[in-house]
């Protein structure tokens, strides 16, 4: 594994670099490869990582990020927080403002229309965004992260009208938002593409269009789409309706559309990128270069994954015998020393700081003799012996036939296993749709908070890749959602990750990281902590 450059003691990164053209380094223009071209740019429905990337710079929620990688004012200038932590007040700018292209003015109906449009951002068009993020016909996939929010669950089910989703505007810019628990991380939720504002007017006057093309779309952040080409580039370009207009260097962000990863590392050193994600096997190879900045983030994590829905791994036994009878040597003697110390990822946070570093290392594996767990196991299901098939995309296959030799070594004749390689779309489209037994491969979360990320595990979670179904443990989880105090907080979501291990439904192997090459003359790109997100607001760049 690549040596991680950067310190993630920080929830946000921020990259510096040389100083950059002109005397400030500004009116440059950011040029970002992403691999496909969006089908659309709705913020509310948006999944793609591309998309994502070219919603977080052309809108902005109640708070943003500044320089320092902290949370700050966005569109709400201030907040207030209850004392219980459940009541959220956010007292909106009243300079903050919508980008209407000519395009969408012909759409609003021209100039005439246009003088009756408002184009002041204000407390309805948030009001406006969750409500419709939660939505059950939207099936927005942010709307799991919103889940915190007063009846969010029942909205998002269908069993209780909108207006009764714990979001209000108390005056025209006044947003209150009630939470079903005190959520520690509520702010950085508040950083979705989902809880991106919206204009409801405009929104039905698009017709079910909207965020479809350039004419079908407002912006409120600092820059806005001035040419979306197809299967080519989108172009953004600075808004001078931003509030902050004068705090935004880059004049354009080019999304180039390139998923030729072999070429990406060219282009940084020929100046053609300014940033562009690397392959694990990039990374190494720039590690220690004076040309480039690397970074990493450690977001995923590999693991062998077990469908508690299959009939035999249902029973704990089986799958802890298949764990206690696991050979570390099948694989560091391929891969290296395993990186994995738990469940959750190192990047994601809890209580405003990274949560693995608060937490113990956890241990996957049974004391009990394996053979004996499993005859036990056998006994329980009442069989005489158990069958499986290992899911592997083909860089694992020998690796994973090593380690079942292994598993059946020690297991002896009561364990068949056998290894099924297909490529990764295939086997996560599979591990989504729980056509599986057994998987080798990373488990990630769209979340940057822990509590989102045990709470995955949960039994009616639609995300539970396990199919876990543990009454304890969700007990457990939901037991954080009354804790009072940081410390408490932690506590409970790591008593609940530790419950998770012990029942054999995850085990990890692989912190797997996202990696990012950038220009020596490049200055202040700033990341979310999962290395998802980049916001290009401050960069700058020869």
């Amino acid at each position: 594994m690549v040596k991680r450059l950067i310190s993630l003691c920080l929830v946000f990164i921020l990259l510096s670099g040389l100083c950059a053209c002109g005397k400030d380094g500004s009116d440059a223009q950011i040029i970002y490869p992403i691999d496909n071209d969006p089908k659309f740019l709705d913020p509310q429905i948006i999944s793609d990582v591309g998309a994502k990337n070219i919603i977080a710079n052309c809108f902005e929620g109640l708070v943003t990020i500044d320089s320092e990688g902290k949370i700050a004012p966005g569109c709400a200038e201030s907040w207030k927080i209850s004392p219980d932590g459940l009541t959220y007040t956010f007292t909106l700018r009243r300079d903050c403002e919508w980008r209407v292209s000519s395009y969408a003015e012909n759409v609003i109906g021209g100039e005439e229309a246009m003088k009756k449009f408002d184009t002041r951002v204000t407390a309805d068009d948030f009001v406006f965004a969750f409500r419709r993020a939660l939505r059950p016909e939207t099936k927005s996939p942010g709307a799991k992260n919103l889940l915190s929010i007063k009846n969010a669950s029942a909205v998002n089910e269908g069993t209780l009208a909108e207006e009764n989703l714990g979001i209000w505007a108390k005056d025209e810019f006044t947003v209150v938002i009630a939470l079903e628990w005190a959520d520690p991380d509520f702010l950085y939720t508040l950083l979705e593409p989902a809880c991106m504002p919206c204009d409801e007017t405009f929104f039905e006057i698009t017709g079910g269009r909207y965020g479809l093309a350039i004419k079908y779309l407002l912006y409120n952040g600092p820059f806005y789409i001035s040419n979306w080409a197809d299967d080519t580039a989108i172009t953004l370009k600075r808004s001078l309706v931003y509030y902050d207009m004068q705090s935004v260097k880059p004049a354009s962000v080019y999304f180039s559309i390139n998923n030729e990863q072999s070429t990406r590392l060219k282009k940084i050193e020929e100046g053609t990128y300014e940033v562009a994600p690397l392959t694990a096997q990039q990374a190494k190879e720039i590690s220690g270069s004076k040309k480039y900045t690397l970074c990493s983030f450690d977001s995923s994590v590999l693991s062998f994954i077990f469908n508690c829905k299959d009939e035999s791994l249902s029973n704990v036994n089986i799958r802890r015998a298949i764990t206690a009878s696991f050979n570390p040597l099948a694989f560091t003697s391929t891969f290296g020393e395993f990186t994995a110390k738990g469940i959750i990822p190192p990047s994601m946070i809890l209580s405003g700081s990274p949560y693995r570093e608060k937490t113990a290392d956890l241990s996957f594996y049974s004391n009990t003799e394996p053979r004996a767990l499993l005859e036990k196991g056998l006994r329980q299901t009442d069989k005489k012996d158990f069958e499986a098939t290992v899911l592997c995309t083909p860089e694992y296959e020998e690796a994973v036939r090593m380690l079942m030799q292994n598993w059946q070594s020690v297991l002896g004749v009561g364990l068949n296993v056998f290894v099924e390689a297909v490529d990764e779309s295939t086997l996560m489209k599979r591990v989504k749709n729980s056509e599986y037994q057994i998987a080798l491969c990373p488990v990630s979360y769209s979340s940057v908070t822990a509590f989102n990320g045990v709470l995955r595990f949960t039994t009616d979670n639609a995300h539970n890749i396990c199919n876990f179904s543990d009454k304890k443990y969700d007990s457990l989880v939901n037991s954080i959602k009354t804790t009072h105090g940081n410390a408490a907080t932690i506590k409970a979501t790591a008593e609940a990750e530790k419950y998770l291990a012990s029942r054999c439904v995850v085990l990890p192997l692989y912190n797997e990281a996202v990696y990012y090459g950038l220009g020596k003359n490049v200055k202040n790109v700033i990341f979310n902590p999962t290395g998802e997100i980049l916001y290009f607001k401050n960069t700058l760049s020869e």
